[in-house]
């Protein structure tokens, strides 16, 4: 492979001022944090959309009593992802800026649509909470939702791979200096935004069932919920093998190759393997208790979850580092220079922020409707 190190924007005068590994485990630490809000934002909306299509066309009430439940929740779940993707593509700026803000600026319009497609989506799950609250139909909303949710999706599948690819910079700039073309097609795009859709689909359904634990729900509507959560999840975390497999499948030999040689990353794909399969077999315990009002199983389902969402993000890391540093990019050569007092006092309040968050979103669900009195 030819060197494409000159390809890439000079170093940054400034050090980072923490060492590269710590930078990397809080990426990885955010990043998995908000891959699994995003799964369940996107897990959910597909599922609430044929929830409440299914209720209103065929006049089923424990169809419609779910889709409400969840869709009055998509509202919070979106500003977890929203505040949880933050820090983790800062981190990435901070770490890979030279491949990273080079990508961004080539695909400049469509990067900045992504702020808009977020509010639109937004705005549509707004909308779809109220009507949820007073018992119609949403079904139509969730669907034009999922329009701006996938669209930016594809765009940060677009960028994060883009800046993978050195080798065809100066020829988009080139061609359209102005940021508004998107790049050739690659290989690698589409699966890799497969996998996320599959994943957020498959795993988010398993997330969604902790749903069929709130307080008020009535009986019907919670076995529908842990049905379908457990019958979606086997199917798509089946099709996730499958969908994982081309991902992989799809890198450069050269990528593929280095990734095989790493028992790094070797240790992370037989974790993701077995958190899936625990998964797909939490998904049959969801189905075969539907009836149940215990919390243990929907709790229990979200833990393999996680470990999927966790393996395979770091395993995306090692994939990136991989491609990256055959092309003269090497993150861990990165200049340093540490200032303990300062990372102290950021992971101090990284900490602090997470509990605030995670006891905010306890609160958040334990929460019940005040009902207004006339008096």
């Amino acid at each position: 492979m030819p060197d494409l190190s000159h390809a890439f924007p000079a170093f940054d005068p400034i050090p980072l001022p923490a060492p590269v590994w710590l930078f990397k485990a809080l990426h990885g630490l955010t990043l998995t944090l908000h891959f699994a809000f995003l799964h369940l934002l996107i897990g959910g909306l597909v599922l609430v959309f044929c929830w409440n299509l299914i209720g209103h066309l065929g006049g089923r009430k424990d169809a419609v009593g779910a889709s409400s439940a969840v869709a009055k929740k998509l509202t919070i779940i979106t500003t977890y992802v929203i505040n949880l993707g933050v820090p983790p593509l800062l981190f990435a700026q901070l770490l890979y800026g030279r491949a990273l803000y080079t990508s961004s600026a080539l695909i400049g319009i469509w990067w900045f649509s992504v702020v808009l497609s977020i509010v639109i989506a937004y705005t549509i799950l707004y909308r779809m909470a109220y009507l949820a609250e007073k018992g119609k139909a949403f079904w139509g909303w969730a669907l034009v939702a999922m329009v701006p949710v996938a669209l930016v999706g594809k765009l940060f599948s677009t960028n994060m791979t883009l800046m993978l690819k050195p080798e065809v910079w100066l020829g988009m700039y080139a061609a359209n200096p102005h940021g508004t073309s998107l790049p050739p097609h690659d290989p690698t795009t589409l699966p890799r935004f497969a996998l996320m859709m599959v994943a957020s689909i498959a795993l988010g359904a398993l997330g969604t069932s902790l749903w069929s634990t709130k307080a008020g729900l009535a009986d019907d509507a919670r076995a529908f919920l842990r049905r379908w959560t457990g019958a979606v999840a086997v199917v798509g975390l089946a099709a996730l093998f499958a969908v994982g497999a081309w991902a992989l499948g799809s890198q450069p030999e050269s990528v593929r190759k280095a990734v095989e040689a790493s028992s790094y990353a070797q240790g992370l794909k037989l974790g993701w393997i077995a958190s899936v399969a625990l998964a797909a077999l939490a998904g049959i315990a969801l189905v075969a208790t539907a009836k149940s009002r215990s919390a243990l199983v929907p709790i229990l389902a979200a833990v393999p979850a996680l470990g999927a969402v966790t393996c395979w993000t770091l395993l995306r890391d090692v994939v990136r580092d991989a491609t990256l540093s055959q092309k003269g990019f090497d993150v861990w050569t990165s200049r340093v220079c540490t200032n303990w007092t300062m990372v102290g006092l950021f992971v101090g309040s990284l900490v602090i922020g997470l509990v605030v968050m995670g006891w905010i979103g306890a609160v958040v669900a334990r929460a019940t409707v005040v009902e207004e009195s006339h008096v």
